[in-house]
């Protein structure tokens, strides 16, 4: 090998070498960067962090945070979006302080929020329910948050009540941003119509449902109640059956209600029906439901199959609440049979179930009408002594009770004893008793507690202008009491 060439080679392997250290060199001079920087990127994530759970803290315990956080950090950076949303996400639990946080941002810094803080934000007012303070969030910033959120705040808006707001959100998802919202959010705003009591939304906007949205079992719940709302149970009943035959269950929900609607208008068959369909779908009707069978029943004077029903009720197991026992103990004196009601009223009692007022006013009532006073007075005392007291209620249970059987005397004594033991006395005292000494053509004591009705600001019922209308159609031989007559009436 020449010299030359022996030279060349050297210089060759040198340059390599050098090359191959210089490159080494670098690469640890890169990693030696990457490391550095890394380090003071995961520094400067963990002082943030830090830093929010110091702030936080500030914020819940001090009065006069923002002062507080000015004069100990007033080199910081607290319009640095990464530290916000770290602080967002350390008060998860009252995101409240984060929103005054941030109002105090805008006001007290040139803070200009990113468009991912805002949603965060936003998300977290909808995440705590806080429907008012996101509403005044979007007001105040002007904010318009993602699709999603808007879903959610819909949701949120109708839950809450503010339904005329949440149709104005559902509106501006499919007009201005032509989104089609989700199922769940389309029944939201039906919920809220109903909740609302605004059938004449819930109609408008489900036509513009119709096309686009997918019909589920809340959508069916939804307008089953809707008919049954306005009066159209018949047409809610035809719904479920077409429901039930697609093999599709609404839900126990959907049974009670159109069964109470049926019991309103006193369709008793359909009621039966559906009664039946219900137990056939696995769905046991609730002590509610039969509630409101032996209820329309009963105000339907259709006693005999209430009575049916409510010992069917406790045949099948059920056990009875005092709202029940209540009810057809008082259809039963209404249809004048005393001797089963009195049989349920001390069942009621064996069962451990006391008796309220409205229940020993039924049995006043009931003694009453009977001609029982000793018995009703007895019942008063004992309603008295199990602690509900003298009050305007039970005073007026025994005055009308009395004034509606002929014994209007006994119940001005009544009357009398509640000036004595200090109870107030209200409208249905004086109308009970200007009803009742008109009924026993006493005109002048009627006549006098008319005039001390009015003097005391309280209004006369239509029943009381009826019966003062009757004795002056009669011929009175009390001149006066005559005329007072005719004066009260003519001003009224």
């Amino acid at each position: 090998m020449s010299r030359g060439q022996s030279c060349l080679i050297t210089l060759v392997r040198n340059r390599t070498r050098q090359n191959h250290h210089s490159s080494n060199a670098q690469r640890r001079s890169l990693t030696t960067l990457e490391s550095s920087l890394d380090s003071e990127s995961k520094s400067d994530e963990l002082h943030k962090t830090e830093m929010a759970k110091t702030v936080s803290k500030i914020i819940r315990e001090r009065r006069r945070w923002q002062q507080t956080l000015l004069s100990d950090f007033p080199s910081f950076d607290f319009a640095d979006p990464l530290f916000f949303r770290e602080l967002l996400s350390l008060q998860n639990n009252n995101v409240m302080f984060s929103l005054w946080f941030f109002r105090w941002l805008c006001s007290s810094f040139d803070y200009k929020p990113d468009y991912v803080s805002l949603n965060l934000l936003f998300s977290a007012l909808l995440d705590a329910k806080a429907v008012k303070a996101a509403k005044s969030f979007l007001d105040s910033t002007g904010f318009n948050p993602e699709a999603t959120l808007l879903e959610r705040y819909v949701k949120c808006l109708c839950e809450d009540g503010l339904v005329d707001e949440g149709i104005k959100v559902y509106y501006t998802l499919l007009k201005e941003m032509r989104t089609v919202p989700e199922v769940a959010t389309c029944n939201s705003v039906l919920r809220g119509c109903l909740k609302a009591r605004r059938l004449d939304r819930f109609w408008e906007i489900h036509q513009g449902m119709a096309e686009d949205s997918e019909v589920d079992v809340v959508r069916i719940q939804c307008l089953i109640q809707a008919l049954c709302n306005g009066g159209e149970v018949s047409q809610g009943y035809e719904l479920l059956k077409k429901v039930l035959k697609q093999g599709h269950d609404p839900g126990h929900a959907v049974y009670a209600q159109l069964i109470s609607g049926f019991c309103k208008i006193g369709n008793y068959a359909s009621m039966s029906e559906i009664l039946h369909t219900m137990i056939a779908w696995n769905h046991s009707p609730s002590v509610y439901t039969f509630q409101e069978v032996i209820k329309g029943l009963c105000k339907n004077e259709k006693q005999q199959e209430a009575f049916y029903v409510f010992n069917n009720l406790k045949e099948r197991g059920y056990a009875p609440d005092r709202v029940i026992y209540t009810t057809m103990i008082h259809g039963l004196c209404e249809k004048g049979w005393f001797g089963s009601a009195r049989k349920l009223w001390f069942e009621m009692i064996e069962k451990g179930m006391r008796p309220n007022e409205f229940t020993y006013s039924v049995m006043i009532h009931a003694h009453l009408k009977r001609g029982k006073v000793v018995l009703a007075k007895e019942l008063y005392c004992e309603m008295v002594k199990s602690g509900y007291g003298e009050t305007t209620v039970s005073y007026n249970t025994m005055i009308t009770g009395l004034c509606s059987y002929g014994r209007a005397e006994q119940a001005f004594e009544v009357f009398k004893r509640m000036s004595g033991t200090g109870v107030a006395r209200d409208a249905i005292t004086y109308n009970a008793l200007v009803q009742g000494f008109c009924k026993e053509n006493k005109v002048k004591k009627g006549v006098n507690l008319f005039k001390e009705l009015k003097a005391l600001g309280l209004k006369p019922s239509d029943r009381t202008y009826d019966a003062l209308q009757k004795m002056r159609n009669l011929k009175m031989s009390d001149s006066v009491a005559a005329a007072s007559l005719n004066e009260i009436l003519e001003i009224a």
